[in-house]
């Protein structure tokens, strides 16, 4: 009945936020997008861990998109509550689709992070807030043609939320406890929603939604892989272009811990 529920909720969510973000005045494109993410946590003491991601993300197949590197600093509040005060992200922006940039603008990003987590039956959901202070490259074309390079001027702010639910689709010895076993298969589904604001955005609204679902494997306690179908919706700062960008997601995590013995 909880599954049922959970599915339903976010069916729901998706499609009314969908609905509501079509415009029929807004240039829209539809494309195909492959996202990979290698991640890993290094605990280095019971209350820190070191966080670490790559991403690499392509359009129709070989076409590069975005690639990113992030690290932060986490302290565990406690056993459901979390926090990175500071992190650290480089963006890699490429022009890619058919609603390529005028020029390509990289970006760095400072971020802060929140995550909440609990159970529902053998579900455990995470809840993470995340906010972005970016700075991203800007260039103008002079009066001789010449492309110049303004700096890291463009200021945009970012908050984002995610719901996360993993849900064990094999028993597990202690379904109180968070994650799944070591050997277990499980599915996931999540949905996450950005607002921006900034000099250039003149979009004010939710500009973006991403949904994935789909299914994973816990090989170890450490090593985990998950992949299947995900859908993103952006909507670009001048609030005049839209992508629905759908394909496959796919998450590498493998995890270190320092403090065992």
């Amino acid at each position: 009945m909880i599954k049922r529920a959970f599915f339903a909720a976010f069916a729901f969510c998706g499609l009314i936020y969908s609905a509501r973000a079509q415009s029929t005045t807004r240039q829209t494109v539809s494309q195909f997008v492959d996202w990979f993410s290698a991640s890993s946590n290094i605990k280095t003491s019971s209350k820190f861990t070191i966080y670490l991601d790559a991403q690499f993300r392509f359009v129709k197949g070989t076409q590069a998109m975005q690639h990113q590197i992030r690290v932060g600093g986490d302290f565990k509040v406690s056993n459901s509550f979390s926090i990175i005060p500071f992190g650290y992200v480089y963006i890699w922006n490429y022009q890619y689709g058919a609603q390529p940039a005028t020029y390509v603008n990289d970006e760095h990003r400072i971020f802060q992070q929140f995550v909440y987590r609990h159970k529902a039956s053998a579900i455990t959901i995470h809840h993470r807030l995340r906010t972005e202070e970016r700075f991203i490259q800007r260039h103008h074309t002079d009066t001789n043609a010449e492309v110049i390079d303004d700096g890291f001027a463009n200021k945009q702010f970012r908050i984002r939320y995610r719901i996360f639910a993993t849900i064990p689709l094999t028993k597990q010895a202690d379904p109180t406890a968070f994650g799944v076993d070591a050997k277990s298969y499980y599915m996931v589904v999540y949905d996450e929603l950005f607002m921006s604001w900034g000099e250039a955005v003149t979009y004010h609204e939710i500009d973006q939604n991403r949904i994935f679902v789909g299914f994973g494997y816990q090989f170890t306690k450490d090593l985990t892989v998950q992949t299947g179908y995900f859908w993103q919706l952006l909507v670009k700062a001048n609030g005049a272009q839209q992508e629905n960008n759908m394909g496959v997601g796919t998450w590498l995590i493998y995890n270190f811990d320092l403090t065992r013995k």
